[in-house]
């Protein structure tokens, strides 16, 4: 019946956006006029960011040309562009022409752009050379390979994406995912709690919902995309600037808001209902400089804030299952601040913010309908998350600048857990109390000695605390221990420097030394890093990277407390854990073999050391799995760094961007993933899945004079399924408890996963305000793929849980 009314639900809102929707919308536009919008920006050099003056801007492939030169502080003006999808073209003597592709343009907001050009190194030679911003590429110069930049439209042009980067960078090469409920990312074969997150240059936690102490992805995200601006994901052997991780990194900007006038921007769907608004900030006006496309009215400050509240209680009314049986509630709040000032640099302030709650209550069900491992509880778990910053960029002149960043973030965890009797007495076996906060300072120098060399420094030093509380009934001391009840602090110290050698227009090094310090235990590592790129034919790329990275434990892990029963007594045996490090070597080829398409073979190996396992104990476990727990992070006490590890695999990429109103992505990636834990046996990580493969494509029709827009879009994904540990029947109805067979660890696997997402948008264009509508189907075939399998006492059998079945979602959002 659940299924029956899930496609009952479907059909309703196909039924209403087909027979209300579409039909005035196709009235209105039959007698509509061109609709237009303005774009305007900033050009800047690459690596001093210093404003470029009398560059020239225009539109392609229109039959009225469209054009602009940049001003003294590098800003330029096309008015009257009509809605639609545009490419636009840069150029300037001595300077590489920078061509962006697919712009969107909206009658609701304004397209603000930031352009960054490349110097050119041979003065006088009669070449062309012309740099398209390649979405295989990152925005950072300074990495080689094994990145890829991403923007607003991308996170929600994917079906499945739901507005989220995480969500949205799995359908790349080299990434994986284990939990449709989650977004944590499996990269590489690493555990998720190798992604560093990054937010304007500063480190932050993870920015999620529900995410557990320690973790870095959780059900949904705090980030929103509409305030995301064009930011870069790594999946490996990064550049000097990134350090104390091991798996990936998400380097993430956000959008500055409208200098110029007020815009608003609504939207209801699955992450909730939201309203944002972005406009100029008054402050004393500049008069405008003299040059053709500037129009500047006062200052150039802006500020931008979004504000989103959800609770799922309609998809739960219509029977909708999203992963959990309680109906999560959450709210979140986004910002920034812009002030860029004549003579002192550019200020920015910045912040995102959320708070999450669920209650999953047995007590309020049947008996009959209790929990899949069939002991009733009732679980209540709260988060909080936070960060916010100020950053200054000084220019000392034309080739030096310094940026200075400083910020406060954290997170907080509330959770308690009761069983229940027949009687539905509760019982109270866990409770959690836990936050960590942190201090952040930054500082970077970017000197651009001459268009052959760049030199980066940079220093960061991080205050950490913890107040971490925590008991739970101990079915084997029949008492109440303490997990965790401390108070701490220490500090990191990172420091790099990077040097960048563009020994040709075809040949560039990249090279530089990555410091990491973790004070609580004392442990530091020098990493050198190094990275080559060799255009050796005009659309055929080499490119070889080599990286030494480290990465320290979750804070959480080195308070952990142990207790001796002989003793009574508790005591610390993890402060003294060592930095964990890998060795990292990939190497890719690049062929652009047509316009718009791309093919991409990227092989990489990882070798994983110094990895805390188990002291006193010989058995399987390792660090290098921790992520993979649902329920959160496994404690262990007396760790030593003795574990050892390896990732190694193939990734291949054919893609065409989306060009003449289609695109497609293939994704091949082939991995193995293996370690040791204490008792010396190679075994597969919890992450080794073997294979993914995704394939998207998806299609625009322009109607009405191409004012508005009808997208389709679908998924394909195939991939080996989960490992797991199988469970020993007879000790678990003993014990009354799932108990797994240690020497057996991961050495299973379920069936492949298989699924395939939809998506159909319609987006309509009218004067001044711009609406868009869209419908999701995830699994749209409701196929049952095995998420793990657990203990069920009541039944005295294991069972299997699945991943999310058939999951309909529709969205609204308005632009004015």
């Amino acid at each position: 019946m659940n299924l029956l009314r899930r496609h009952k639900f479907i059909f309703k809102l196909l039924f209403s956006f087909s027979v209300f929707h579409l039909p005035s919308a196709l009235l209105n536009f039959s007698y509509s006029q061109i609709l237009t919008q303005t774009v305007r920006g900033t050009v800047v050099d690459a690596d001093s960011k210093a404003p470029i003056e009398l560059a020239s801007v225009k539109i392609l492939n229109l039959d009225t040309a469209i054009y602009s030169i940049t001003d003294a502080q590098g800003k330029f003006r096309l008015a009257k562009v009509p809605v639609g999808r545009h490419s636009l073209r840069f150029s300037l003597v001595g300077y590489e022409d920078v061509v962006l592709q697919n712009i969107v343009v909206t009658t609701g907001k304004e397209i603000v752009l930031n352009v960054e050009m490349h110097e050119k190194l041979i003065m006088g030679k009669e070449m062309e050379i012309v740099f398209e911003r390649d979405k295989t590429k990152a925005n950072n110069d300074l990495i080689t390979n094994s990145a890829r930049s991403f923007d607003h439209e991308e996170t929600e042009r994917y079906a499945g994406a739901r507005g989220d980067p995480s969500k949205m960078v799995s359908n790349y090469a080299g990434v994986a995912t284990g939990n449709d409920a989650r977004n944590d990312i499996i990269v590489r074969g690493n555990s998720p709690v190798g992604v560093l997150w990054r937010l304007e240059d500063t480190d932050i936690p993870s920015p999620n919902h529900f995410s557990s102490q320690g973790a870095t992805g959780g059900p949904i995200s705090i980030l929103n995309n509409n305030l995301l601006g064009s930011s870069d994901f790594l999946t490996g052997a990064f550049p000097s600037q990134y350090g104390n991780r091991m798996a990936a990194v998400f380097d993430l900007k956000m959008r500055n808001g409208n200098n110029e006038k007020t815009e608003y921007t609504g939207q209801l769907g699955f992450n909730g209902l939201e309203a944002g608004i972005e406009g100029p900030i008054r402050l004393t006006p500049n008069p405008s400089p003299t040059g053709e496309g500037s129009k500047e009215r006062g200052s150039s400050a802006s500020y931008l804030i979004n504000y989103r509240y959800s609770t799922l209680a309609p998809f739960k009314a219509l029977g909708i299952n999203f992963g959990v049986s309680g109906i999560p509630k959450y709210q979140d709040i986004s910002y920034k601040i812009n002030i860029p000032t004549a003579k002192s640099g550019v200020f920015s302030f910045w912040g995102i913010g959320g708070i999450s709650n669920i209650s999953l209550l047995d007590s309020e069900k049947d008996s009959t309908d209790w929990s899949f491992t069939g002991v009733g509880e009732d679980l209540r778990f709260g988060s909080k998350m936070g960060a916010t910053g100020l950053s200054h960029l000084y220019f000392f002149n034309d080739k030096i600048s310094g940026k200075l960043n400083l910020s406060v973030s954290g997170t907080q965890n509330k959770i308690t857990d009761d069983t229940l009797s027949a009687t539905k007495a509760t019982y109270r076996v866990y409770t959690n109390n836990s936050s960590d906060w942190q201090y952040y300072a930054n500082y970077t120098i970017t000197d651009k000695i001459n268009a052959h060399h760049l030199v980066k420094v940079g220093i960061t030093w991080k205050d950490m605390f913890a107040d971490y509380h925590s008991t739970y009934w101990s079915r084997y001391n029949k008492i109440y221990l303490t997990q965790f009840n401390q108070k701490g602090s220490t500090t990191g110290l990172q420091s790099f420097i990077h040097w960048q050698y563009r020994i040709t227009e075809k040949l560039s090094l990249n090279s530089g030394i990555h410091f990491n310090y973790f004070a609580l235990s004392k442990s530091s590592a020098i990493e050198p890093r190094t990275g080559l790129r060799w255009q050796f034919l005009p659309r055929q790329t080499l490119s070889l990277a080599f990286g030494m990275h480290s990465q320290t434990l979750p804070l959480i892990y080195y308070f952990y407390q142990t207790y001796d029963s002989t003793a009574k007594t508790y005591s610390n045996t993890n402060k003294n854990i060592d930095i964990s490090k890998s060795r990292q070597y990939v190497l890719a080829y690049d062929f652009n073999f047509a316009k718009n398409f791309r093919f991409k073979l990227e092989t990489y190996y990882q070798d994983i050391y110094n990895i805390p396992i188990e002291q006193f104990h010989s058995n399987s476990f390792s660090t290098i799995n921790v992520g993979n727990e649902l329920e959160g992070l496994t404690y262990r006490d007396s760790l030593i760094n003795k574990g050892t590890g390896s990732n190694y695999g193939v990734e291949i990429t054919l893609e065409k961007f989306f060009s003449k109103n289609y695109y497609f992505l293939n994704s091949l990636s082939l991995y193995d993933s293996r370690y040791k834990g204490s008792d010396g046996v190679l075994r597969h990580t919890a992450f080794s899945g073997g294979y993914v493969y995704n394939l998207l494509g998806g299609v625009e029709i322009p109607t009405g004079r191409k004012n508005h827009i009808i997208g389709l879009d679908v998924k394909f994904s195939f991939a080996g399924g989960n490992r797991y540990t199988p469970i020993d029947i007879q000790r678990s109805i003993s014990e009354k408890n799932a108990v797994y067979i240690d020497s057996m660890a991961f050495s299973k696997q379920f069936r492949s996963y298989q699924k395939i997402d939809f998506k159909v948008s319609y987006r309509i264009n009218q004067k001044k305000v711009s609406h868009y509508f869209f419908i999701n189907v995830e699994n749209i075939l409701n196929r049952k793929n095995i998420l793990q399998q657990v203990y069920n006492d009541s039944k005295q059998a294991i069972v299997n849980d699945y991943q999310l079945g058939l999951f309909p979602y529709a969205g609204y959002r308005i632009e004015f």
